[in-house]
């Protein structure tokens, strides 16, 4: 049992740390600081002056700053010279001949070969031929599909993927094939109402081979361009996925095809001058889809085709 003494040293000191508490703040301050050695005082520190102290003092910031600025000497007019551009400045003929000279360094793309036709040649294959469609694609308009024998000893140079050449090397190099009696060439159009009675698909075999049957000889062998081959020349057919960039004779028949359709859309486009099918070749561009919904579909757009198929007497129209 603790002792009288204990208790009673225990309650004075829990009463002097009441007291303690209780007291004001600076109270507790000295008697925190009671038997403590007296801290020096700080050292008062001066404070940076600001601009503002500077110019109220009457003190010149610049008094003591000289600057040499050149001066621009005027010209004969008494005017100043603009500024010169580091940048150095080009005409657009020099703009044109540099870019023309980087395109010529690009190392340039094989074009069609005669090497599928040796082959042909060489299994005992003397008339080769070549077939190619346009239109496949486009929402108004025929498609059409040639056929050309392409003579071995023949050579034009600018012949190409029909899809790869400009607009006037196309009608250059149909017009020298047109002219060419040696070249043997047919072709065929099937119109927009046949397209949407049989489907594109259908449609797109069919010119091919009907372009094929319309040749004044008989071809031993035919090389399509595409992944398929029409049902009537199943027995000697071959398809050459993107053949019109690699063999020559399905490349003349790609200009055949392209030059003859787009021929065709520019005697439309004169009747329907409101859809601007010169231009686009009746291909779904925003132009011509905007003219759609704005006209209405006319006479050679395909009813099978979307929009068309969900218009007024489209395939797909359900009155609504």
């Amino acid at each position: 049992r603790p002792c009288m003494a204990c208790v009673g040293s225990r309650v004075s000191v829990l009463a002097s740390r009441l007291a303690f508490f209780g007291a004001s703040p600076s109270s507790r301050a000295l008697a925190r600081s009671a038997g403590r050695p007296a801290m020096p005082p700080k050292a008062k520190t001066t404070t940076q002056q600001g601009l503002g102290a500077f110019l109220k003092k009457g003190i010149k910031m610049v008094d003591h700053i000289k600057v040499d600025v050149p001066v621009a000497a005027k010209d004969a007019e008494g005017k100043s010279p603009t500024r010169a551009s580091g940048r150095k400045r080009t005409t657009k003929a020099e703009a044109d001949a540099k870019r023309a000279e980087k395109e010529a360094k690009k190392p340039k793309k094989a074009g069609p070969s005669r090497e599928h036709e040796r082959r042909c040649w060489d299994a005992g294959k003397a008339v080769v031929c070549g077939v190619d469609e346009a239109g496949r694609g486009p929402l108004a308009g025929p498609v059409v599909a040639a056929a050309c024998v392409f003579p071995e000893d023949l050579v034009i140079d600018a012949i190409n993927d029909s899809k790869q050449m400009t607009e006037e090397d196309r009608e250059a190099v149909f017009e020298e094939l047109m002219a060419d009696d040696r070249v043997l060439k047919s072709v065929c159009v099937i119109d927009h109402e046949r397209i949407d009675e049989i489907n594109i698909l259908e449609a797109t075999m069919e010119a091919m081979a009907r372009s094929v049957e319309g040749l004044s000889t008989k071809a031993d062998w035919v090389l399509i361009d595409g992944n398929r081959v029409p049902p009537p020349l199943a027995d000697r057919a071959e398809a050459i996925v993107k053949g019109d960039a690699k063999s020559v004779c399905i490349a003349a028949a790609s200009v055949l095809a392209k030059v003859t359709r787009d021929r065709m859309m520019v005697e439309i486009a004169e009747k329907h001058p409101e859809y601007g099918f010169e231009a686009h070749k009746g291909y779904g561009v925003k132009a011509h889809m905007d003219a759609i919904h704005k006209h209405g579909p006319c006479p050679y757009h395909r009813r099978t085709f979307a929009p068309m198929k969900y218009m007024p007497g489209g395939s797909a129209y359900d009155g609504a």
